[in-house]
């Protein structure tokens, strides 16, 4: 599991999850907690309240390598990105003077489920925080956003629409999200915890189990400071789809996201046991 073996403290974590998963709650807490999540956040909107807690110039960063390879973040296949040297090194700069600046530090981007390989090579030494929510949760929050954008006329409408006009959209690109993530976690395993938004709703000890496992200095935040379970209903992962053949793959990968909480959960168990229980 994730304990560390040089003795270092971690100093770099990265928070990743597909849109509308408790990516921001998440994010939140670490901030509380001494994680250095950037300059330039992206604020609270009516859509998320308590603010995104988005570096600017990460998320910037990434939407410019999703437009080099003709899309935007509304990502609904399996994708390898091809970056130019351009971003390339926009990235390294990013990284040498976020290091230079913090002794810990990390981002959120739910984009950078798709990312997440190439920070990897930028940052070996980086710790990864998953969190997962249902299909229907996701799809539902999305669908909600996106039509109270379109009401509004809040930004481009024609990127609002497609969650309306393009069958199964929302829940192709959880799967393509979660996909990515899963990847990762499998060729990971030691610098990966992942928890469900579920569990953050029950008060898992999000930053206890953080410290122990990669030995990160921050400091003990309770987890409903930042998660209000009266703030959302689920929905379990009864999703209507256009496509019935997506129901098998969405089990799929939802077995794999809760096989990989529960490996999580079994270090949490090891970290709160007394020694000779």
């Amino acid at each position: 599991m994730s304990t560390p073996t040089n003795g270092n403290r971690c100093s770099e974590i990265i928070i990743a999850g597909f849109h509308r998963s408790g990516t921001s709650s998440a994010a939140q807490l670490l901030h509380e907690a001494g994680l250095f999540v950037g300059d330039d956040l992206i604020g609270a909107l009516p859509y998320n309240p308590y603010g995104h807690y988005e570096d600017r110039e990460v998320v910037r960063m990434h939407d410019q390598i999703l437009r080099d390879n003709g899309l935007n973040w509304q990502v609904a296949e399996d994708f390898v990105p091809v970056i130019g040297e351009a971003r390339w090194q926009a990235m390294e700069r990013y990284v040498q003077r976020r290091r230079l600046e913090r002794p810990l530090w990390g981002f959120k981007d739910p984009r950078v489920c798709m990312f997440l390989p190439v920070w990897k090579h930028l940052m070996p030494d980086c710790k990864v925080l998953i969190t997962f929510r249902p299909v229907a949760d996701c799809s539902h929050s999305l669908s909600r956003r996106h039509a109270r954008e379109l009401f509004t006329a809040s930004g481009p409408a024609a990127v609002h629409r497609r969650f309306f006009t393009i069958p199964d959209l929302a829940p192709r690109m959880w799967l393509a999200h979660n996909r990515a993530l899963i990847a990762f976690a499998r060729r990971y395993p030691m610098d990966v915890l992942t928890v469900s938004f579920e569990s953050l709703l029950r008060g898992l000890p999000l930053m206890r189990l953080i410290r122990n496992s990669w030995r990160a200095p921050l400091a003990e935040v309770p987890t409903f400071s930042a998660v209000d379970p009266l703030a959302t209903t689920p929905r379990g992962n009864r999703q209507p789809l256009a496509d019935p053949r997506l129901v098998d793959e969405i089990d799929a990968v939802w077995e794999d996201l809760v096989e990989l909480e529960r490996e999580t959960m079994t270090a949490l168990d090891h970290l709160t046991t007394p020694v000779g229980a």
